[in-house]
């Protein structure tokens, strides 16, 4: 069993010790004759369950997707400079996510549908968040319907809600563009998402399977107020391979 402790490794002159059948033994009391109960309680819990409790808590409150959950650096496959290139741009960002709340600097994943963008933020999201940031990932879909939802009186409103999609210290905004039927005022409110995290210096990882510029764009779709935040406050990150979904194929 991986990272098992064997008893041994417990000073049980000094500790009470107990098992725990996946992690192995762990010091639960301080030893104390004195005291009722036999000594002062340490962790009545193993401790490495109770992280990885904390973990899985964390990261449902992300709502990183199921698939994308086990998504890393380390399984992601390149097979061409350019994916290699994407890899390392992300890893990077990861690595040095405390320079980038600094600076509010944050990717764009834009190209080819299936290409591997998502992966990439996903396993960006988690590094960031083991690091112990906050960190939370989207649809624009998705967020739009959020900030929506408050219209019914819910209790919370619409200011309160795009706060909450500001004040995370990492945002992932999956599909943008996918959502073709976006109104006037769907693309309003998500400029105020995109403004207020641009204002308050939080990086943000846009991801998007439109054009860079042109028609069918990202320029197009966020239009010039929101699409300049994007390019001023992000490195772009270009995916232009065959989409690994049809391999197969």
């Amino acid at each position: 069993m991986n990272n098992f402790t064997p008893r041994e490794k417990i000073d049980e002159s000094r500790y009470i010790a107990k098992c725990c059948e996946r992690h192995g033994w762990f010091a639960s009391m301080l030893r104390n004759e004195g005291l009722i109960g036999g000594g002062i309680v340490l962790s009545a819990e193993c401790p490495v369950c109770r992280e990885e409790s904390r973990i899985r808590k964390i990261f449902g409150e992300s709502q990183i997707p199921l698939r994308f959950a086990e998504r890393s650096f380390e399984n992601y496959v390149t097979a061409s400079g350019n994916q290699k290139l994407a890899l390392e741009s992300c890893q990077s960002f990861a690595d040095n996510f405390t320079n980038s709340l600094a600076d509010g600097r944050g990717l764009l994943l834009i190209g080819t549908c299936g290409t591997g963008k998502t992966h990439l933020a996903c396993a960006t999201l988690s590094q960031v968040i083991r690091a112990g940031h906050s960190g939370f990932f989207t649809s624009v879909d998705k967020l739009l319907c959020k900030i929506k939802s408050t219209w019914a009186g819910t209790g919370t409103t619409q200011e309160e809600m795009i706060r909450r999609f500001t004040a995370v210290d990492l945002l992932v905004l999956d599909e943008i563009g996918a959502y073709r039927s976006a109104s006037s005022r769907d693309r309003d409110l998500l400029f105020e998402v995109i403004n207020n995290r641009y204002e308050s210096l939080r990086p943000t990882i846009f991801v998007s399977n439109l054009n860079l510029t042109g028609a069918d764009s990202i320029e197009e779709y966020l239009e010039e107020r929101s699409f300049d935040r994007v390019c001023e406050s992000s490195q772009i990150v270009v995916f232009n391979w065959p989409s690994f979904r049809r391999k197969s194929l």
